[in-house]
């Protein structure tokens, strides 16, 4: 006959027994939680780090838009008033013809652009460019008549001529 094991002893070889257990799966969880951990962090950051670059992609665009119409826009108003003080120096008795060129850059915002001259009531200029497409309108306020005509961007040349009146060239 076996003899009799104190209530103690039974509480302790269950308690040491459940506790080997526990600590082999609890190390093997372990292992599994630090690499899950680390793919869910690196996951989430790839989320976040993507969100944010096209939020940012949208916004930089917008700004490229409104970069490339101000710019058209001053443009624009140079060559009016280059238009406008050739066609008021003309007008003057006593002249015959007159050139004037304009130096222009060839390029805005890092894109091309033209420029077309729309003779009518009133005259204006549209100039579009390239990449992205924006077209900015500048009216033109002229004595004489304009030829309407179409110019890529650059320096260009207003030429008054009593018989034919103002025209740009590039």
């Amino acid at each position: 006959m076996t003899p009799p094991i104190a209530p103690d002893d039974r509480e302790n070889r269950v308690r040491r027994g459940s506790r080997g257990r526990r600590a082999r799966s609890r190390s093997t969880d372990r292992g599994v939680s630090t690499a899950l951990g680390y793919v869910l962090t690196l996951s989430i950051t790839v989320v976040l780090i993507s969100g944010l670059l096209v939020a940012a992609g949208g916004f930089v665009s917008d700004e490229r838009e409104r970069v490339t119409e101000t710019e058209l826009d001053v443009v624009g108003n140079r060559l009016a008033a280059g238009i406008e003080s050739v066609d008021r120096i003309g007008a003057a008795p006593g002249e015959s013809r007159v050139e004037a060129t304009v130096r222009l850059p060839p390029r805005v915002a890092g894109t091309t652009y033209s420029i077309e001259v729309v003779s009518g009531s009133p005259n204006e200029l549209v100039l579009t460019s390239t990449d992205p497409e924006v077209t900015v309108r500048v009216p033109v306020s002229t004595e004489t008549s304009l030829t309407a005509s179409r110019v890529d961007g650059g320096d260009v040349t207003i030429t008054y001529d009593p018989s034919s009146g103002l025209e740009v060239n590039s």
